[in-house]
């Protein structure tokens, strides 16, 4: 009877050691994979980070990235001339919308004033939330001071109410970095 038992235990702990062998192995993968890919996507994110830059000022040779403690903030550059003049100061910000963080990036040119402006890629919802890319709606950020702005100061999109109060909340974040990093 012993030998019967020890062979059931057995047929019942087999099962276990496969699926945690199984387990293993696909974890493993995975991490191989991953420590493959993670410096690509690293340099893709970056390369796309720095086209946005370059679209907001076209005209600067380099940006040159600053501290900046402001919550919501999520980069803070300097955009540069040939010389090392300062165009203009880029700021990354975010705030939360209705499918998550809404982060816009603002190009403040030295005079204080919002020289450039754009959405960058978000989880609003399509057809609704995103139309806060629309040149209608972001565009109107366009020659604004650098002051916290109020819903009453912009036109909100109706039914998106949301997702324009994050960007807008997310501007404000973007003036007040600007202040600190001016």
């Amino acid at each position: 009877m012993s030998n019967a038992s020890s062979r059931s235990s057995l047929d019942a702990v087999r099962p276990v050691l496969v699926l945690v062998i199984i387990c293993m192995v696909a974890s493993a993968l995975l991490g191989a994979v991953h420590a493959a890919t993670a410096p690509i996507a690293q340099a893709n994110a970056d390369q796309k980070a720095q086209e946005t830059y370059a679209k907001l000022v076209p005209e600067a040779a380099s940006f040159e990235p600053m501290d900046c403690s402001v919550a919501g903030c999520t980069a803070a550059l300097r955009a540069l001339d040939d010389s090392g003049n300062v165009l203009a100061h880029v700021i990354v910000a975010q705030s939360k919308g209705y499918g998550g963080q809404v982060p816009i990036a603002v190009a403040f040119g030295p005079d204080g004033t919002v020289s450039a402006i754009t959405t960058m890629p978000n989880d609003e919802t399509p057809g609704l939330g995103t139309k806060i890319a629309n040149d209608s709606y972001i565009g109107q950020y366009v020659g604004m001071a650098a002051q916290p702005t109020a819903a009453d100061d912009v036109d909100l999109i109706s039914g998106a109410t949301i997702s324009s109060k994050a960007a807008l909340a997310a501007f404000n974040v973007a003036v007040e970095a600007f202040e600190e990093v001016r």
